[in-house]
Formats: C-alpha cells, structure tokens, sequence
C-alpha cells in the first residue's frame, strides 16, 4: 500500500499533524448530519492506463448506526447488504448468496464512511482536506491498516451531501462512484437491512 507522508522539518510534521486533525473534525462535522442517506449511484472501474474495466448502477441505503444496503442493478443484480453484524452478498445469476461476519475488515472500506461512527474515521483513516470549489467539501482518507481494500478515497460533499467517491488501490485500478436523487435523513426501516436468503440459492456461510 502506498502512503504518501513526507515531511521535512518538525514544524511542518507539526503543522501536516494540526490540519489532519482540524480535517478529520470537519469532515466529522460534516457526516454527523448523515444520520441515513439514499441515492442513485453509477460506478465505473478503470484501469492504471484509464481503460474501462467495469460499469455498474443501482441504488444504495445507508442509516447509522452500521446498516447498509448496496443494490446492483445493471448490467447485473447483485445485492450487499448488512444489519449491522451479519453481511449477506447475493448474486442472483449464480443463485448463490454468501453470509459472512461482518468484522473489523469494514473498516477499511467506505462502508465504515457511510454507516459507521463518525468519530472513529481517525483511528481508521489519515484524513486530509483539499481545495474545491465554492460550498464543496473534498477530503482525502488513507487507510492506516496495511492489510486495508484500497489505498486511497477521496469524498466530494456539496452544500452537506455526498456526492462522488474516487477509490484507489496498489494496482493502479480507480473507481468513481456518483451520486444522483439524493435523500438525505430520510425514515428507513431497519428491515431494510434484514435479508433473507430465497428458496432454491446455494448459502455458503463464512460465520
């Protein structure tokens, strides 16, 4: 995983260390008002030479805390979701579901971001704000882990609603999520989340 740290004097590892605190309380700041989101979302994967690798939309769900709901709609079904302790990955062309324990390991990916506590991103994250234009918020987060799913996201706020998450990962590979028909704190149920493994899938239980 790459870390970009470079530092040459002490004041400069002083001041590097005050604004990635004053970023992280901002950005904190920021999704403490995210109690539940849903969104349209169209994703693309690329390549380290910008080749298309992957295209994706659907509609996403999130509610604080720990519930999260991903639903691939084109150009195939997939449904990921959690209810906070158990995560449920469905594939419908396979007729296959797979259940794991959802573990420290959510940690390391956006989930933790958009369903998680917002006051732990700074254990989980290295967190920096960049420039961006007017009532937009970017912040950059690097994973602290070593073992972590991707080595860099950047996270676009405007006026206080998310809007686009950039992945990066070692191998060169970048994916631009974007966010459309935003609902911001709407009423979700908890059921939402729930999931219940039709009849006739083969369940493979990684618990």
């Amino acid at each position: 995983m790459q870390r970009i740290l470079a530092a040459v004097l002490a004041v400069m590892l002083s001041a590097t260390a005050h604004a990635d605190e004053a970023a992280a309380a901002r950005l904190n700041v920021v999704l403490t008002g995210l109690a539940s989101m849903q969104a349209d979302f169209s994703q693309t994967t690329r390549d380290s030479r910008g080749q298309l690798l992957q295209g994706q939309g659907g509609r996403m769900s999130v509610k604080r805390p720990g519930l999260f709901r991903w639903e691939v709609a084109t150009p195939s079904v997939q449904v990921v979701t959690t209810n906070g302790s158990v995560l449920w990955i469905y594939d419908p062309d396979l007729k296959q579901v797979t259940k794991q324990k959802l573990d420290s390991q959510v940690g390391n990916t956006p989930a933790l971001l958009l369903s998680g506590d917002p006051r732990k991103l700074a254990d989980a994250f290295d967190i920096t704000e960049e420039k961006a234009g007017r009532n937009e918020q970017v912040f950059l987060l690097r994973p602290r882990a070593n073992d972590a799913l991707f080595d860099h996201l950047r996270v676009r706020f405007a006026k206080g609603q998310l809007q686009q998450m950039q992945l990066a990962d070692s191998l060169g590979q970048n994916t631009d999520i974007r966010f459309s028909k935003i609902k911001v704190n709407p009423a979700l149920a908890s059921s939402l989340f729930d999931f219940t493994p039709p009849k006739g899938v083969d369940v493979i239980d990684e618990i």
